[in-house]
């Protein structure tokens, strides 16, 4: 995680195992989510669907385009890195500090996204 996938993607996301399509997966959709608003208290802006996709959430079209295109450049980092030997996760006080940092959310203010 780097701090521009934190703005836009958030500090934390839905991971949803693999289930059939139609109701089997909108049932994990559900219970996923409900866990996540239950632990963090706020709607994800990221939810990943293993072997479907992704879903983003947001406010606007923006908030929405920039999740997306931003997990797309995570997902490229990422696998770059576990190429060359494994990525290099930053520390749960690192994400958290810039999750709240002021200027953060200023930034995420100004190009339209959600907080």
């Amino acid at each position: 995680m780097f701090p521009d996938e934190i703005v836009c993607c958030g500090a934390s996301s839905v991971y949803v195992p693999y289930a059939d399509p139609g109701l089997p997966l909108a049932w994990q959709i559900r219970e996923r989510t409900k866990d996540y608003l239950r632990d963090h208290g706020g709607v994800p802006k990221l939810i990943v669907l293993q072997n479907h996709g992704l879903i983003a959430l947001g406010s606007t079209p923006k908030a929405v385009r920039a999740c997306l295109l931003m997990a797309e450049k995570a997902a490229a980092i990422f696998a770059g890195a576990a190429a060359m030997g494994g990525p290099t996760f930053l520390l749960p006080q690192h994400v958290e500090r810039i999750t709240n940092r002021p200027d953060e959310a200023y930034r995420q203010g100004s190009l339209g996204f959600d907080g």
